[in-house]
Formats: structure tokens, C-alpha cells, sequence
């Protein structure tokens, strides 16, 4: 005899056990669905002295969903003096005071920082956020900003004219540098983007800033465990 069964003519009865299975099949809950690529445990730190860090900062953060804070710098850095003073702060690696000063990044797995560049390098502020904060076993996600295209001289080989080649090299040993001094605090740089802003309104700050959330999402995606050669991109 099939398994389905007849009680009347042309009326199927089917056995319990199979009414049983399909019953609970629908009951089951729906498989949840996939975690975002950028969870709500990643924080995006910004400092900014002109105002073009953190629009990119604020266009990030609405794409991502992270968290935010800024980090402000107890120096005066307006104006033409606070103009030089940077450079000359950033050109000697001095740290200065900034508030906050320890920020609990406990609860964060990810760590993107929004920062300018400062004669050729990371802010001072930031600087002194990652030498002082509890950096380690954190991802790193550095994002810089600058009136500079920061690549601009990687094009030129060892046959280049002399300025072009010590330009280049320079901006290599700084992006060395910005790499040293992460792998020091104890996190892991997983990836730098930059956006270059001169002559830029602050729509094409934002615009190149959402450009990079893809691939911010899959370099903390896919960054494995241990030290990483980063990824350097630019806008």
C-alpha cells in the first residue's frame, strides 16, 4: 500500500508524521538575517581643524552606522598661527593635550580615525590619541585628509628628476611612519584612504568620503588576526 492513504474516494489522508514535519517547517522562525559589514561596534574618531575632516567624518559615519567622537585639541589652531604652529608641532612629532584624553574604545573592535594631514603626516592631535589610548587588539581604519594628493609622486621610478624622486621617497617614509605608529600602539592598521580637498566643496568631500565605505566594509570584514601590510587608497 502507498504511503498516502484513502478514507473516502479521491480524499488523501496524509500520515501524522509527515503533517507533523511540515507543521513545524512553518513555525520555524526565519533565518536572521546577515550581520552589516560594519556593525555598531566600530567607532569613527575624528579630529578636525578646518571643518573638511569631519564633513568626510559625518558622510562616513550616515553610510557606516558607527559610532562617532571628536577629539579636540586644548591649542589654539585657528588662524594663520594656528596654521603654523601645526606644521611646526607635526614636523617635530610632538604630542599635545586633547580632550578627551583616554576615551574607553572597550566596547569597539573597530577604530576608523578622521584626521588632516599635517606636514606630511597625521595630525597632532591624533598623534597623541594613538600613542595614549588603549589601542590594542583593535582594527585601525586611518582616514586622512589634505590639500595634497598624497600619491601623487609614486609614479615616478629611479630615472625621475631628483626632486621628484626625494618627493616621493619622503611621502613614502611618512606613510612608514604612520604605519610604525600604529603597529606601536598595538592595533591593526587594516586600511588608509585619503581624500584630497583643495578646491573641493564640501559635497565632494562627502561624496569621495561615501566612495570608500565598500572597501572600509570588507578591509574590517575580511581583516584577519595579526599584522596586516595595509591598503592605501586615494580620492
Amino acid at each position: 500500500m502507498s504511503a498516502t492513504m484513502l478514507n473516502k474516494p479521491g480524499r488523501p489522508v496524509f500520515p501524522a508524521g509527515l503533517l507533523c514535519i511540515i507543521m513545524i517547517m512553518l513555525a520555524a522562525p526565519a533565518a536572521p538575517a546577515a550581520a552589516p559589514a560594519c556593525p555598531h561596534d566600530s567607532l569613527i574618531v575624528y579630529y578636525s581643524r578646518t571643518g573638511k575632516s569631519e564633513t568626510a567624518c559625518r558622510a562616513l559615519q550616515k553610510t557606516l552606522g558607527a559610532d562617532i567622537l571628536e577629539i579636540k585639541d586644548l591649542k589654539d589652531r585657528s588662524g594663520t598661527w594656528g596654521f603654523i604652529s601645526a606644521g611646526f608641532d607635526a614636523f617635530f612629532d610632538r604630542t599635545t593635550e586633547i580632550e578627551p584624553y583616554q576615551p574607553d574604545f572597550s566596547p569597539y573592535c573597530t577604530i576608523i580615525m578622521v584626521t588632516p594631514i599635517w606636514n606630511w603626516k597625521v595630525s597632532t592631535p591624533i598623534r597623541t590619541l594613538i600613542e595614549t589610548a588603549g589601542l590594542e587588539g583593535k582594527k585601525l581604519v586611518m582616514v586622512t585628509t589634505a590639500n595634497i594628493e598624497i600619491k601623487k609622486y609614486e609614479q615616478y621610478g629611479d630615472d625621475a628628476p631628483f626632486i621628484k624622486r626625494f618627493l616621493r621617497d619622503y611621502l613614502r617614509e611618512k606613510s612608514s611612519t604612520m604605519r610604525s605608529i600604529a603597529k606601536a600602539s598595538g592595533a591593526q592598521l587594516v586600511g588608509h584612504y585619503h581624500i584630497a580637498t583643495q578646491e573641493a566643496t564640501d559635497a565632494h568631500i562627502a561624496e569621495n568620503a561615501v566612495a570608500f565605505s565598500d572597501s572600509i566594509r570588507s578591509a574590517i570584514r575580511s581583516a584577519p588576526c595579526g599584522p596586516l601590510q595595509v591598503a592605501s587608497h586615494t580620492r
